[in-house]
């Protein structure tokens, strides 16, 4: 009888600049593949022919959700991932119904990564992602809008997901203890 490896699908959830995309990229050095709402997203945008921003991202996940249903970038991801021969990150998740289509998954396991607005704006300056909003009054409304963009369950609620996040990294110090959270998450996990 062959025993078949249990497959390992992480969620990654979080305001702009917490610090996903460094817990992502540490995973993926762990040999996890690697894809994000967002990459969706990216892709209408490109079929539209139009410039990538973030408040461009923002707007065409809520015409997307609006369309095709607030689990719509969930799920396109989740097919992409699940094909995939080994554990996964899925990206970018913004949205509660995305958060509760993934959790009904037995693979799946959602990690919320966070840090205070202040210290996400000076990461944000310091990456200039995207055309990111780099006054802080951009910054802030665009962070607001994350944080609730006022489209109930067909927009963005990160506090609500971090909220139903299995695990939650406040990422407040240096790239080593960033590391050595992430660590004993998946210590947790994997016991």
């Amino acid at each position: 009888m062959v025993v078949k490896e249990k497959k390992l699908v992480i969620g990654l959830t979080g305001p702009i600049s917490g610090g996903k995309g460094v817990v992502a990229d540490i995973l993926k050095e762990k040999g996890f593949f690697y894809s994000s709402t967002s990459d969706r997203i990216r892709e209408e945008i490109r079929q539209r022919g139009l410039e990538i921003t973030r408040e461009r991202l923002q707007d065409v996940a809520d015409e997307l959700r609006a369309k095709f249903g607030p689990e719509v970038l969930a799920l396109r991801t989740w097919n992409l991932v699940i094909s995939q021969p080994k554990n996964a990150i899925i990206d970018s998740l913004r949205n509660e119904v995305e958060v509760d289509f993934l959790k009904g998954k037995p693979e799946f396991v959602l990690i919320g990564v966070t840090a205070p607005r202040e210290l996400r704006f000076e990461r944000a300056k310091a990456r200039n992602k995207e055309k990111e909003p780099l006054t802080w009054e951009a910054f802030v409304r665009v962070d607001e809008k994350d944080f609730d963009s006022g489209l109930g369950k067909l927009g963005r609620d990160i506090q609500t997901c971090l909220n139903k996040a299995n695990f939650l990294i406040e990422n407040t110090g240096t790239l080593a203890e960033l590391k050595e959270e992430l660590k004993k998450v998946l210590a947790n996990i994997m016991s």
